[in-house]
């Protein structure tokens, strides 16, 4: 066999400048689900167990601490994002997946065989570890397994998986605990971890990359102490355990600013750094990585504040109540998914800036009617029977659509105008600032929103004052929300270069475009839109 070719997909010698053959026929249709079933999976499970934590709390007795349940796989998975990005790009995609998918499925079972809650705490950090390394690593196995036309398409799919399972994930968890105990919400995830492990094992070969380097242990460790001392702090005020003037919060605050600059310095002058800062040079990254910094606020803050305002402020936890937030949900998440699946296709004829752009303005604009809602405002008016035409759920439609389109937008652009040996790294960092949007943003708001009711209730004496005092609290949390879109906008309109397609991705009118570059040379710079027109 020359130096020219490959037997197995992914699978070539170090240096060598030969193409890899990309996927196509049942192998990528094998390959695309056993990814898709593991993002699904990942990207499920938090819905599914705050669905049961109350079940939790009582069987295990300890209902003081049981938020840790969910924020400890929060911080975990926002540390191991650039981890496992930084990993699969100097060593194999396929097997840092897998490892990814491993340390999550060994969490899984040891959360669903915990004793106590301070066990339980500590096993969902191990699974939200090993659940941070799926998304950003699955993109980055994209980027080499598929072409660029195809890319688009895929990651719209797969995208969608992030909708799905909100809309999934309430109905798994009610459903589990319905019929069997909540363990079993972690013993799920067994069966789907094992398919995926399966099918990448036979039908992917290891994708090894040209590029090499060092783990950076410096960086790692500075990255998980400012993170970790950040959202501790949050937590923690958020759940009304400590206040901002609480020596202990001031403290880890403090203690996350230096480690913070600590990091930034040495990430800038080290030879192989966790996240590679210089990669903010490039446009298109550098708008990426604030339009996801602000949509990932949104999409944790959306959902959660519109289930308690449907549940508990509107519908006063009421019999009908569960039922409610679930079909409201599912005007938000059912076009978030019919977005993210069609971004794919539309940015095959059009510019990244003239999908996203639009898309997040649209959102924006449209997320200010859920800044003037009452008591009396409908959860939905239905024209039909089934067309709905008001209430509280008419504007969630375009907001979900747009947020959806922006999504799988920027998760191409990233894909596609990265260098090929640090694609995992340049996903990583959005992926990370997504997520550490979503979660800061999460803890910030429920602060804020309790110093809103407290400060708008002064004086009230009535419930229907409270109340309306209650409800001003969430229009403004709204607004906020509404603002975030719009700043992501802002940054979208940064964007230039479009996907490429046909002979152009290529380079050439037959035959695949070689997926990594030899080791030097500018050629490694990675695939580049022909057209930075926008």
């Amino acid at each position: 066999m020359d130096a020219t070719t490959t037997t197995e997909v992914g699978k070539r010698p170090v240096g060598s400048p030969s193409p890899t053959r990309y996927l196509s026929g049942w192998p990528a249709v094998f390959v695309l689900v056993g990814v898709f079933f593991a993002i699904l999976m990942g990207a499920m499970d938090s819905l599914v167990v705050s669905t049961v934590l109350p079940r939790i709390a009582g069987d295990l007795h300890q209902a003081n601490g049981v938020t840790f349940v969910v924020s400890s796989y929060l911080i975990a998975s926002t540390i191991s994002v650039p981890i496992f990005a930084r990993l699969s790009d100097i060593g194999s995609r396929r097997n840092v997946f897998l490892v990814g998918l491993v340390i999550f499925i060994v969490g899984s079972a040891l959360a669903g065989l915990s004793q106590n809650l301070s066990e339980l705490i500590v096993f969902r950090g191990v699974q939200g570890f090993g659940g941070g390394g799926i998304f950003p690593v699955a993109i980055a196995m994209v980027a080499v397994l598929f072409p660029p036309a195809e890319r688009s398409r895929v990651v719209g799919v797969l995208s969608g998986g992030a909708g799905v399972a909100i809309v999934a994930g309430p109905l798994v968890g009610s459903a589990i605990v319905g019929f069997t105990t909540w363990r079993w919400v972690f013993y799920i995830n067994l069966p789907f971890g094992f398919l995926a492990i399966a099918v990448l094992l036979l039908a992917v070969g290891p994708l090894g990359s040209d590029r090499r380097g060092g783990v950076d242990l410096p960086g790692i460790a500075l990255l998980s102490g400012w993170v970790g001392a950040l959202m501790f702090a949050l937590v923690e005020v958020s759940d009304l355990v400590w206040t901002w003037t609480d020596p202990r919060t001031l403290g880890l605050l403090v203690s996350a600013v230096v480690l913070f600059a600590a990091f930034l310095l040495w990430e800038l002058r080290t030879a192989e750094p966790l996240v590679p800062i210089r990669l903010m040079g490039r446009r298109v990254l550098a708008a990426s990585s604030g339009a996801m910094l602000f949509t990932g606020i949104v999409y944790s803050s959306l959902i959660t504040f519109l289930s308690i305002f449907v549940g508990l402020v509107v519908l006063q936890n009421g019999p009908g109540a569960p039922a409610a937030v679930r079909d409201i949900i599912y005007f938000l998440a059912v076009p978030l998914v019919l977005g993210a699946v069609l971004g794919g296709q539309v940015l095959l004829r059009v510019s990244y800036r003239t999908l996203i752009a639009p898309a997040l303005a649209v959102a924006g604009i449209v997320g200010l009617l859920l800044t003037n809602l009452s008591a009396s405002t409908p959860l939905w008016v239905l024209a039909g029977g089934f067309v709905p035409v008001g209430g509280i759920a008419l504007p969630l439609i375009p907001i979900g659509f747009g947020l959806g389109l922006a999504l799988s937008g920027v998760t191409i652009a990233v894909q596609n105008e990265s260098p090929t040996g640090e694609v995992g790294a340049a996903i990583g960092i959005t992926r990370f600032l997504q997520s550490l949007g979503g979660a800061v943003g999460l803890s910030l708001l429920t602060v804020f929103q309790t110093w809103r009711v407290t400060a708008l209730s002064a004086g009230a004496t009535t419930p229907a004052e409270l109340q309306r005092a209650v409800i001003a609290s969430y229009d403004e949390v709204f607004l906020v929300l509404a603002v975030c879109i719009l700043a992501a906008f802002v940054f979208s309109l940064f964007y230039v270069g479009r996907v490429v397609s046909g002979a152009r991705a290529t380079g050439t009118t037959a035959g695949p475009r070689p997926v990594a570059a030899p080791a030097a040379g500018p050629a490694e710079m990675g695939p580049r839109a022909v057209d930075d027109r926008p």
